[in-house]
């Protein structure tokens, strides 16, 4: 038995052994954090809590977005034993090239626990706002007494965040921005930012010149008077996008905040710009065709100045796509009303001339004040036919834009009667009910058809001392380095070490 006890003694001591030296890393075996995506610390052997890590992370990303020093931590077990931990650091921070090219504003920090030994290494750059005795008195101050204590991510935290604020000192940054070469990369963005917003600028300009050119002049009055569905499409486009941008503006902000906004690329800015002016020529362009309707008031005139309008207007698709959809709606509502406008026959069947709607001095003839009345309203408009000899005509009405907004007045037959409103009759205070009645009115005769009698609430003041809680949240979280390697960055092996 003794013979089993220590032969089973033999064997357990070498499968320590055998553990133990599997935490023996080498340069190339110790896990690049920013190869794998997981930050700037790499801690195989989770000597460092999940916590400690995290708040590494963040400390290293805030440094390097304000100041592009890059910091590195490697913390681990033990290392190979034919080399001393100068060595060995020093040939890691060069295999792993922390720090910017030609800047060489690296810093790497490597812990060995069961050596008991830290070292600082330094890049070119970091030399001399990190001389060696600074951070050997770093290592004295918050390594070893931490370390002593067995609390090693409290240690290292304290240590590289006393780091970080010293280099983030206003005059320490100016310092390190000057090791930086010039981005001649972003400044080459800028230019291309820059001349392709003023080409979007231009485009536009010459375009939204080109279609006033084309837009008939109109006074506000007539403008204001003579609404019709164009101006219906802009206002619910307008509202509608206004809406959408709103509530995306809240979903982004309730999900994922608004902290992507930094990371967006300069050179989105041509595009953005191209996407909102293109919706503004749409816009613009419907506007156009609003006029057009308001200023003919003859279907078949408004029909050939649009046709007219969108054959100058076909460069105008470069800028705006969108327009091509409301060219189409145009050519299909084109070719629906063919039908309407050819001749009709008289009772010897022989063809009729259509009456010019825009003479209206023609057609205040024919049609009675009602009739005009609707025309004016968009409700329905009317073709006028004449024989040859005048002796007969022909009157034909087809549904305007706001036809379904009206129904016929009981009084003078015409399709006037608008929709129900309030009218106030007693305003209403804070201490007294108001008073009104639902109606609807002829915008012909005049009549008035009551529905029912209204009661106006009270008028309520709001409570401005009511504060609304909006609690604010900080959206702290564990961030590393966007980019997958470092940043080829050199030393010449300053810094210093200790042991505890």
């Amino acid at each position: 038995m003794q013979k089993y006890h220590l032969l089973f003694s033999i064997l357990f001591c070498f499968l320590i052994q055998a553990g133990y030296a599997q935490n023996k890393y080498t340069v190339t075996e110790v896990p690049d954090p920013k190869a794998s995506g997981s930050g700037y610390v790499s801690n195989p052997d989770v000597i460092l809590s999940t916590a400690g890590v995290d708040s590494l992370n963040r400390t290293i990303t805030d440094l390097e977005q304000k100041t592009k020093v890059e910091m590195a931590v490697v913390v681990v077990n033990d290392f190979d034993a034919a080399q001393e931990e100068y060595d060995f650091a020093l040939q890691l921070f060069r295999q792993w090239g922390i720090g910017k090219s030609k800047a060489d504003n690296g810093l790497l920090l490597f812990i060995a626990v069961d050596r008991k030994q830290y070292r600082f290494i330094t890049g070119y750059g970091l030399e001399g706002l990190l001389p060696d005795a600074a951070l050997k008195r770093i290592g004295d101050h918050f390594l070893i007494p931490a370390f002593k204590k067995g609390d090693y991510s409290k240690g290292v935290v304290s240590a590289l965040s006393t780091i970080a604020a010293y280099l983030n000192q206003p005059g320490n940054r100016k310092e390190l921005s000057q090791l930086l070469p010039p981005d001649t990369g972003l400044r080459n963005s800028w230019l291309w930012t820059i001349g392709s917003t003023i080409l979007v600028i231009i485009l536009f300009t010459v375009v939204f010149l080109g279609i006033k050119k084309k837009t008939p002049e109109i006074s506000k009055s007539k403008a204001a008077a003579k609404t019709n569905g164009y101006d219906k499409t802009i206002g619910c486009g307008c509202g509608g996008l206004f809406m959408v941008f709103v509530a995306a503006g809240f979903i982004i902000g309730f999900t994922i905040g608004y902290d992507w906004v930094r990371s967006l690329d300069i050179n989105i800015i041509p595009i953005v710009l191209y996407v909102v002016l293109s919706i503004m020529l749409l816009s613009r362009y419907l506007n156009a065709i609003s006029v057009l309707r308001k200023t003919h008031q003859d279907d078949l005139n408004f029909n050939q100045a649009v046709k007219a309008l969108n054959r100058s207007s076909v460069f105008y698709l470069v800028a705006s796509p969108l327009i091509l959809i409301a060219m189409l709606f145009e050519a299909y509502r084109r070719n629906r009303s063919a039908s309407r406008f050819k001749p009709q026959l008289d009772s010897h069947d022989k063809e009729m001339s259509r009456v010019d709607r825009d003479q209206t001095a023609q057609a205040k003839s024919f049609l009675t004040k009602g009739q005009l009345k609707e025309e004016q309203l968009e409700v329905n408009h009317y073709d006028i036919w004449l024989s040859s000899d005048q002796a007969e005509h022909k009157i034909i009405n087809y549904p305007g834009s706001n036809f379904d907004d009206f129904t016929v007045c009981p009084e003078c037959n015409a399709r006037t009667l608008g929709k129900q409103r309030l009218v106030t009759l007693k305003k209403a205070t804070y201490t007294k009910e108001g008073e009104g009645k639902d109606i609807r009115i002829c915008e012909n005769c005049g009549y008035e058809e009551f529905i029912k009698a209204v009661v106006i609430a009270v008028l309520t003041r709001s409570n401005d001392s009511s504060s609304s809680d909006s609690g604010s949240s900080s959206s702290s979280s564990s961030s590393s380095s966007s980019s997958s390697s470092w940043g080829g960055g050199s030393s010449g092996g300053g810094g210093a070490g200790g042991s505890w």
